[in-house]
């Protein structure tokens, strides 16, 4: 099976604007049925992502603070997490102080621009795509086809087809 076969299709995606707010972000989501939103420019090209990650670090922006370099490690103790909790100051107000800052959070400062190794081409077999995921991509691959995106591939759909396939060998 090949990517373009299980992708969502970017035109059934969710997307909004650049200029779009946190507040718009969590509505498209609420009212949706993905949890990640994609982010377009002004012509409709791909931009970034915004997904659930990014939300809640909208939401503490003291994680941006943190030295990521520190949590490259395999070793995430719960002394080291503690330590970075306290340090950083993180959730010290309450989720709805916070929420309430950051609604008007454009969605050009929430999303990221995944790294090269978070996209896939369309063409390229399902088994990629689970190596990727388990080799620490994150969620969701975005799917291209000669460098124009053209979908979204979710792990829960990877993992729906792997279950499926799973139950016709054990029948």
């Amino acid at each position: 099976m090949k990517i373009k076969d299980l992708m969502t299709p970017v035109e059934r995606y969710q997307t909004l604007g650049l200029d779009a707010s946190l507040s718009d972000v969590v509505n498209a989501i609420h009212d949706g049925a993905h949890r990640d939103i994609l982010v377009v420019d002004d012509t409709g090209a791909f931009a970034g992502v915004v997904t659930m990650i990014d939300i809640i670090i909208a939401l503490e922006p003291n994680y941006k603070k943190l030295n990521t370099n520190d949590l490259g490690s395999d070793i995430l103790s719960n002394r080291f997490v503690a330590d970075q909790f306290k340090e950083y100051n993180l959730w010290s107000n309450t989720l709805t102080d916070l929420c309430g800052k950051s609604l008007d959070l454009k969605a050009r400062d929430l999303m990221h621009v995944p790294e090269d190794s978070h996209y896939i081409d369309e063409n390229s077999d399902l088994e990629h795509g689970v190596h990727l995921y388990i080799m620490g991509a994150t969620q969701p691959l975005i799917v291209r086809q000669n460098g124009t995106v053209t979908g979204i591939l979710r792990m829960a759909d990877v993992f729906d087809e792997i279950i499926n396939r799973m139950s016709t060998c054990a029948d």
